[in-house]
């Protein structure tokens, strides 16, 4: 198989698409990296970059002129959009449109972003989930449900193009210096733990740092199929808000839902996500690394714990106590 030399990153102005391109350029040096986003790197920008739509029919043209051998596919939409066919126009959509390039180009390898919210957050899930367990999409929320028809995708593009190492990640909660979104808003400035249903919930959170040093792992290796991405630690809800210092407020999920039903229709601040997201709060979905560990022999220089400290320092709240519970490791 090729060296790594001609790299595409769709969604290279984000905040994985800059780690990424930061990371490449020391690992990588003698490498040409081709970015394209809808708006400009505000930094970190790779060596040719396009101003492009994933779902744009010149998508194709774009990426044959180039001839990746390396595609890393990010776009997409994060921050969940009230108008919820175009985001899944995008996610899905894009992810399809770039497939039908790829066909065409067969690159030597192809990694895209998917999520660890694809397995579904149900009560039954195992803890932890390990990368053979079925995908259950939660329907009610849009971005865990794209990533499962993405993934399905990718099955019929690898039975497709059998030489191509098609391969994608499944990260946690991903957070680094800079990182913001309704997530991270949600752990940090929420005043108030809810525990839905009075339930304490376990969550991970991955450093930007590892998502950016597995997925580079993972295409080293010329590796395929699915790869979790979180430490193999998590913690609790009441955990989280102990960190916080603040109090836990049982509630109805139902209630919750309702409330956040309201809100979200209303676009007022502060609740910056549709009322899916209370399942992923209530149930579980952590994951263990099984295969970037034992496969790959990565190791991740952040845990869970770690990461959250850094995302509540770097969200203005200092003097964050040590966490005495017992997590679960």
């Amino acid at each position: 198989m090729s060296e790594i030399q001609r790299i595409a990153i769709t969604g290279s102005s984000g905040f994985y698409g800059r780690g990424l391109i930061e990371r490449i350029r020391t690992r990588y040096p003698e490498a040409t990296i081709l970015g394209l986003d809808v708006i400009e790197p505000p930094v970190h920008p790779p060596d040719e970059f396009i101003q492009c739509d994933v779902t744009s029919p010149e998508l194709g043209q774009y990426l044959e002129t180039f001839a990746p051998d390396t595609v890393i596919h990010l776009a997409f939409v994060v921050n969940t959009m009230h108008d919820t066919n175009r985001m899944h126009a995008i996610n899905v959509g894009g992810t399809r449109n770039l497939l039908t390039a790829l066909a065409k180009i067969q690159p030597a390898r192809l990694l895209v972003a998917s999520s660890a919210t694809a397995y579904g957050a149900w009560d039954d899930n195992p803890i932890p989930i390990f990368e053979d367990q079925p995908l259950r999409p939660r329907t009610e929320y849009r971005y865990a449900h794209d990533k499962v028809f993405v993934e399905e995708l990718l099955v019929e593009f690898r039975e497709q193009s059998p030489d191509v190492a098609v391969s994608w990640t499944r990260p946690a909660i991903i957070y680094g210096e800079g990182v913001e979104n309704y997530l991270t808003k949600f752990i940090v400035k929420t005043a108030i733990m809810v525990l839905p249903d009075g339930h304490n919930a376990t969550f991970q959170a991955v450093h930007l740092d590892d998502v950016v040093e597995s997925t580079l792992t993972i295409l080293d290796a010329n590796a395929m199929g699915p790869f979790n991405v979180a430490p193999p630690d998590w913690i609790t809800l009441k955990d989280l808000a102990a960190l916080k210092q603040q109090f836990s407020l049982k509630c109805p999920l139902f209630v919750c839902r309702m409330f956040t039903n309201f809100w979200w229709g209303l676009r007022l601040p502060l609740y910056y996500f549709p009322s899916g997201l209370w399942y992923f709060i209530r149930f579980p979905w952590v994951v263990t690394p099984h295969r970037l560990e034992k496969e790959l022999g990565y190791k991740f220089k952040y845990s869970t714990l770690e990461t959250v400290h850094q995302m509540l320092r770097d969200g203005g709240i200092k003097n964050i106590p040590e966490l005495t519970s017992d997590s679960q490791n």
